[in-house]
């Protein structure tokens, strides 16, 4: 397999630790240098131990987490060194397990790094050319007519609300089809809500219940599960901490437009 390094990269105004560019199995994914990683945790074994280990301890394999690599390979004279490029998943399981400011510092970094690495790799949609602004739409297109990311053939979505009813009205190529179609709507012999004011009811306290009881799930993954599981030093907990963190993130969002649950009060 030929794994060719591409140019460095900066996706953070200051690095902690550089990351860069690099194809592994064919992908273009973000790495970082295993001995940049080792300097800046301070650890106090020698690399070559610590990063054996560390890749012994928790199963990672080469050509898929990490590359290996003599950047002294051309010289006979000499103990070849071997460098060690790892993906950004790896670089953070191993700042993890030294359960240190520096660690928690360092992945949360490399999760900033990814971040904004997708952000410059979103499509960018071309500026639409509303026509009648309207207050409530932030990109001024015209009342209930809406822009459809990543959806080139049919981009403008339309709505209309009437009496405390949502229509759906349908997608459409232009803002003029799109204002046209929410003209017409109420013409038809026939219009359907999105959701009746029950089933909208219903479908709320069916959210309700669900962000109710993943709080519950998470007061007991921070309060016992997490705790039991790094005692037991397990991979589980990398691949859930992030899984719980994000979900808790989006909660507030949601409970903005809905409401925040509280639980009625028990007679005693």
């Amino acid at each position: 397999m030929v794994i060719n390094l591409i140019e460095k990269v900066n996706p953070m105004n200051t690095q902690l630790i550089p990351v860069f560019n690099g194809t592994i199995s064919n992908e273009t994914v973000l790495l970082c240098n295993a001995r940049d990683l080792y300097a800046f945790l301070r650890v106090k074994r020698d690399f070559s131990t610590w990063i054996n280990d560390r890749i012994s301890e928790y199963g990672f394999t080469a050509n898929l987490d990490y590359i290996v690599f003599s950047p002294n390979s051309g010289k006979t004279v000499g103990r070849r060194r071997k460098d060690y490029h790892l993906t950004l998943d790896t670089a953070k399981e191993l700042a993890m397990v030294e359960r240190n400011d520096k660690g928690r510092r360092v992945r949360r970094y490399f999760i900033e790094c990814e971040k904004k690495l997708h952000q410059q790799s979103l499509p960018q949609a071309p500026a639409p050319a509303p026509s009648v602004p309207d207050a409530f739409n932030p990109r001024g297109l015209p009342r209930g007519v809406y822009l459809q990311k990543n959806c080139s053939k049919n981009p403008y979505r339309a709505s209309i609300w009437r009496s405390g009813q949502h229509y759906h009205v349908g997608v459409f190529s232009t803002i003029e089809a799109a204002v046209n179609a929410q003209k017409n709507f109420f013409s038809r012999e026939k219009t359907q809500p999105i959701l009746s004011s029950t089933e909208q009811d219903l479908f709320i306290g069916n959210l309700h219940a669900i962000l109710h009881n993943f709080r519950h799930i998470d007061e007991v993954w921070r309060s016992q599960l997490r705790p039991a599981l790094e005692l037991m030093d397990s991979k589980l907990i990398y691949l859930l901490h992030d899984k719980f963190n994000d979900s808790m993130c989006a909660l507030p969002t949601i409970e903005s437009r809905i409401g925040r649950y509280i639980p009625p009060k028990l007679p005693f």
